[in-house]
């Protein structure tokens, strides 16, 4: 919580490759000009985005020349964090960026078939190599990063300083022990889906069985039931008590003349856990279109929000969180998402 709120921009929707709704380069480069020129210069990728054309359509536009950078090493399948493969997957990654070298690199998830340690010291390693100035770490439990932390500190390689993970208004799952747990082990906590993929637009309804048919989501969008993106995310989020905490609070936003987009960005730079000016904590922005995306990085910039509102989103938690979804990937849940590929 800041005056100066940071931003990162999200790349998952450009390109042409599945959840790409993004394809048009002028458009890209708009939106990559726009938030420029609000003050901001980071921006995040991932080697699974568009099936790995995201990171195309950045190296083609020459984006890791104008920004920093960030992607993310996918395990799509146990082993994929081993030496071998992890290097393997990181050359791809370059390649489809057209660089040499990333800012920030991270592993997108746990591997649960290659030892902690093992992972850690390929990284140390390709860090030594002038491959990435920083590395970190995605949906991994807090004990999970501590654990990694000591590793790397016992041994002498470089520490992961960067964590990057699920946390908006309906999903506080990281407030507990998570958050704490990054800025006692210095590491910056960038927060991905603060609109919980969409549904914090309000204009879903928990009945709704195809939100693409009911002219509501877009086909291929985040919660397209035909699409894999979709069911996981429907999975992630498409949970009764959610729908019903978002309605409290669409209810106190509308009486405010606050649109409850705007209530939850503005929630998140200036009422969350989060704070930029002391740990460097930041949030992801994405969208399916210019005027989304600037709208959000222009919320993100505003100030409080009425004390009503802030009663409604209190009150909204207490009514999600017996079913929010768990900001790590264990092992079962992993096992789950490859079973979908």
């Amino acid at each position: 919580m800041t005056a100066t709120h940071k931003v990162i921009l999200g790349t998952m929707t450009f390109g042409t490759g599945p959840g790409g709704r993004i394809a048009d380069k002028t458009i890209i480069q708009k939106i990559l000009d726009y938030y420029k020129s609000k003050g901001h210069k980071e921006v995040d990728t991932a080697r699974m985005y568009c099936a790995g054309n995201t990171e195309e359509v950045l190296g083609e536009m020459e984006v890791p020349k104008q920004f920093e950078i960030a992607s993310k090493i996918n395990p799509a399948v146990f082993g994929d964090h081993s030496p071998e493969k992890l290097r393997s997957q990181f050359d791809t990654i370059l390649k489809a960026l057209k660089a040499d070298k990333v800012d920030l690199l991270y592993l997108h998830a746990p591997d649960y078939g290659t030892p902690f340690d093992v992972t850690a010291g390929v990284m140390n390693e390709l860090y030594k190599e002038g491959k990435f100035k920083e590395w970190g770490l995605s949906n991994f439990s807090s004990w999970e990063v501590a654990q990694i932390v000591t590793i790397c500190k016992e041994r002498g390689w470089i520490a992961p300083t960067v964590y990057q993970g699920m946390y908006n208004p309906i999903t506080r799952g990281v407030e507990l022990e998570l958050i704490p747990c990054l800025h006692e082990f210095g590491l910056r906590f960038y927060a991905y889906n603060p609109l919980a993929g969409g549904l914090l637009t309000g204009k879903f309804s928990f009945d709704q069985e195809d939100p693409v048919a009911d002219g509501v989501a877009t086909k291929g969008g985040r919660f397209d039931p035909s699409h894999v993106q979709g069911q996981r995310y429907r999975e992630r989020f498409w949970r009764k008590p959610l729908f019903d905490a978002i309605e409290i609070v669409k209810q106190a936003s509308e009486k405010e003349g606050i649109s409850i987009v705007e209530a939850s960005m503005r929630w998140m730079a200036n009422h969350s856990k989060l704070n930029s000016e002391k740990f460097g904590d930041a949030t992801l922005v994405g969208g399916s279109s210019f005027e989304q995306l600037a709208a959000n990085i222009d919320y993100l910039s505003k100030g409080p929000l009425p004390a009503t509102i802030l009663d409604a989103f209190d009150k909204a938690w207490l009514v999600a969180s017996p079913q929010s979804p768990p900001y790590f990937r264990d092992k079962e849940l992993m096992l789950s998402m490859w079973a979908k590929k």
